[in-house]
């Protein structure tokens, strides 16, 4: 299902469904109306993307409807164990019940108003249902991080259904049930990493094997990366034998050299989706996918990171895919230049999101108007160290949960949703118990990539000798020592020069094929200044620089063609 909504309290709109993908149907339910790709009556049960399986296989929607109905005392134990991706929602005929996954990765929100209540996959269709204003805080933090933090969109009062809650919509009122803990602690002692590695790897490999066998047509997505070499490394060398395998790059790029290098040593069917061949893209089909991209992404990400993907995916079988993400919390690749043994606190906080949150994806300070931009920073930083609340007192700890509920959540879960409604995109290191153990590692312990070192070194040691895109060698990363701990502090210390400078020069880095996204929109703009007069209203947008922009005397950085697309996308709501 690639679109749901359900109202309770009010009448159908067709501005409403114009939100919405595809081709909504409305039906009718005790107490208001839900539209969904389907027509359904009565008693319903509808998966909210392609994919819900546990570790072990598949989970029906008929034992999703079972599971669902019991409302507020559903056995969370069992929703939990429903692997991200995930969303479903639940009809008794009345009371309408939606579950996102245990990490809130599957985009779902709701809003509150008088007598009046709904549930969706878009907060773009919620904000036209309440009439709702920008948030000028939200964005805020969207012109400096390019995603959202803690549970707020960019519209005020439509709020993001919290990871491993559940949303019961009855009689115009929406209340949330946590059927799991955000806590992600282990039962007994902390394990080591050798004691943690080696439960990994069994949940890897008992996840690939029940997954290939129910779906031996799936593709894994491979590149020169961590997180798809234990992927990789979880399939038994026998299965791996003809199973299709999938690289998105461009020619010169360092992906498909190492997926080949890869396939060759595995025997794996190997094809490389060139994203920069093809027929020319003009600068009115670029603008338009980028918008098309911000309303997929309900403005919360950047839209210029998935536009080249939905072109390129749109060539390609939507079928099952394995993905590599959640590693990166094994490998705390964000410890560094962190202290260890400290205390979390308002200078950590900020210190993280000027160095590391704002590298990437800040607007160019001199094309937003004065006042937003001296208030900004403020405001973001206020949201970034509220998102810290109820998280460890041990900073890296802290920040362990940061970017699994916040990076992860917000950012990878708006691309994520998006290709769950499209495809079986199966992420097998979302397992919980996986994550629980990443977590339960002492960061100084896991430090430096010992962890997913060793994982991969007991998966398949033949693999883990072979280097990644980094030039690390995993089963160096995987011996504790000196010497591994030094190749890994050069890697990440390049990794964090680069930072160093984009934040000096104030660039960002783009994503792949987001610049030159970026550059046939802006053609599109100078030809066709009209589209972005909206932006002038907004008071968000220096005027004079947008006319330099216009007239060819500056150009914009791609992160900042993003966030105007996304307030040209906001604007156009009402």
């Amino acid at each position: 299902m690639r679109s749901f909504l359900a109202v309770s309290g009010a009448a159908p709109r067709a501005d409403i469904l114009a939100h919405l993908s595809g081709d909504p149907v409305i039906s009718r339910t005790a107490t208001g109306w839900v539209a969904t790709d389907e027509p359904v009556s009565g008693a319903f049960t509808v998966p909210i993307g392609k994919a819900a399986r546990t570790r072990g296989g598949d989970v029906s929607t008929e034992a999703l409807g079972v599971l669902l109905r019991e409302g507020a005392k559903v056995d969370g134990s069992l929703l939990a164990a429903l692997v991200p991706p995930f969303a479903a929602a639940h009809c008794d005929g009345s009371t309408v019940v939606a579950a996102t996954d245990w990490l809130g990765f599957q985009q779902l929100f709701w809003w509150q108003g008088d007598g009046v209540a709904a549930v969706a996959t878009s907060a773009l269709a919620l904000a036209a249902l309440a009439g709702a204003d920008p948030d000028r805080q939200a964005l805020s933090v969207q012109s400096l991080v390019g995603w959202q933090v803690g549970l707020r969109t960019v519209f005020a009062g439509v709020h993001k259904v919290p990871a491993g809650c559940l949303a019961i919509l009855e009689d115009g009122r929406v209340t949330l049930h946590r059927y799991v803990e955000e806590s992600l602690a282990v039962d007994g002692p902390a394990p080591g990493v050798e004691e943690a590695a080696a439960e990994q790897a069994e949940l890897m490999i008992d996840f690939h094997e029940a997954y290939l066998r129910d779906h031996p047509e799936s593709v894994l997505q491979l590149t020169g990366g961590q997180d798809t070499r234990v992927l990789l490394a979880a399939i038994r060398p026998a299965a791996r034998q003809g199973l299709a395998a999938l690289t998105l790059d461009v020619h010169g790029g360092t992906d498909s050299r190492f997926a080949n290098r890869l396939a060759a040593m595995t025997g794996m069917k190997l094809h490389v989706h060139w994203m920069d061949d093809g027929p020319r893209v003009t600068p009115a089909e670029a603008h338009d996918l980028a918008v098309r991209a911000a309303r997929d992404l309900d403005c919360m990400a950047s839209p210029l990171a998935l536009a080249p993907l939905l072109r390129a995916e749109a060539q390609l079988e939507q079928g099952h895919r394995l993905s590599g993400l959640g590693g990166e919390t094994c490998r705390g690749f964000y410890y560094f230049g962190q202290p260890s043994g400290a205390t979390t606190g308002p200078r950590l906080i900020e210190k993280l999101a000027t160095w590391r949150l704002y590298a990437n994806e800040a607007v160019q300070t001199e094309a937003l108007a004065p006042e937003f931009a001296a208030s900004a920073r403020a405001a973001a930083l206020e949201l970034i160290t509220e998102s810290f609340d109820g998280y460890p007192g041990d900073w890296l700890a802290a920040t362990d949960h940061f970017y699994l509920y916040q990076r992860m959540q917000r950012w990878s879960g708006a691309h994520g949703s998006v290709a769950a409604a499209n495809r079986h995109f199966i992420n097998p290191m979302f397992d919980r118990r996986f994550i629980q153990l990443a977590h339960a590692v002492k960061p100084e312990e896991k430090r430096g990539g010992l962890l997913t070192g060793r994982l991969i070194s007991l998966l398949d040691p033949e693999l883990a000798a072979v280097p990644l895109d980094s030039g690390l060698i995993p089963n160096r990363l995987g011996r504790p020592g000196l010497a591994a701990r030094t190749a890994a502090y050069r890697v990440t210390a390049q990794k964090a020069a680069r930072k160093i400078r984009q934040k000096l020069r104030g660039q960002g880095r783009p994503q792949l094929g987001a610049a030159e996204t970026a550059a046939l929109v802006v053609a599109h703009w100078r030809a066709e200044p009209e589209v972005v007069a909206p932006l002038r209203a907004t008071g968000l947008v220096r005027d004079a620089w947008l006319d330099d922009v216009l007239a060819g005397r500056a150009t914009p950085e791609p992160a900042t063609v993003a966030f105007l697309i996304n307030l040209l996308v906001i604007g156009g709501v009402r």
